[in-house]
C-alpha cells in the first residue's frame, strides 16, 4: 500500500507543477509587467515593437506575424529565416534543424514566400534572434520543436548516412 501511495503522490505533484502558458497582448504586458513577472506567458506583439524594444522582450516567449524576406537552406549555424517589415528585421532559427530540415517546415516557408504572405512565428527571443517553437501559414502549422529523424554522418552506411530516431 505504501508503494502505491508514494507513486500516486509523485504523479499528483508532477501534474500540479505543470503550468499553462498565458497568452497576453502587447499593450497589456507593457502596462502591467510586474503582474506577469515569473509567469509562463506568450506575448502577442508585432515585429516593429520587438525590433525597437528588444531588451523588453529578450528571454520572453513571443508570437509575431510578418512576411519572410529571406530563408537559408543550410549554414554553419543551421537553418534560419528572416522576417522583415518596414525596415525592421528579425532572424528566426531552430536549434534542432542543424542536420535535418523537415519537409513540412521548408514547404511552409517556400509557400509563404512565393505568395508573399505573412507567417505566424512563435518562439523565445534571444540575443541572436528568435529560437522558433512553431510556424504557421494559412492552414499549415509546423511544431519546430518536434524533430523525429536526424542524420548521423559520422556513422555512415554506404552513401546515404545512418539514420537514428531522437528520443
Amino acid at each position: 500500500m505504501r508503494k502505491y501511495s508514494l507513486a500516486i503522490c509523485m504523479v499528483l505533484c508532477a501534474a500540479l507543477s505543470c503550468t499553462k502558458m498565458i497568452r497576453v497582448e502587447r499593450d497589456a504586458y507593457i502596462q502591467n509587467q510586474a503582474f506577469y513577472e515569473g509567469k509562463n506567458i506568450l506575448i502577442e506583439t508585432n515585429l516593429e515593437d520587438v525590433v525597437t524594444q528588444y531588451p523588453l522582450y529578450n528571454g520572453k516567449n513571443i508570437e509575431i506575424v510578418a512576411p519572410i524576406s529571406h530563408y537559408g537552406e543550410w549554414g554553419l549555424a543551421g537553418w534560419y529565416l528572416t522576417l522583415e517589415r518596414d525596415g525592421g528585421k528579425l532572424r528566426c532559427y531552430e536549434e534542432n534543424y542543424k542536420y535535418y530540415l523537415p519537409w513540412k517546415a521548408l514547404y511552409l516557408v517556400r509557400w509563404a514566400k512565393s505568395e508573399k504572405g505573412e507567417v505566424k512565428a512563435r518562439g523565445k527571443l534571444r540575443k541572436d534572434g528568435m529560437e522558433l517553437c512553431a510556424l504557421a501559414y494559412k492552414s499549415l502549422t509546423v511544431n519546430t520543436n518536434a524533430v523525429i529523424v536526424d542524420y548521423d554522418y559520422t556513422h555512415s552506411y554506404g552513401s546515404y548516412g545512418g539514420i537514428f530516431y531522437r528520443r
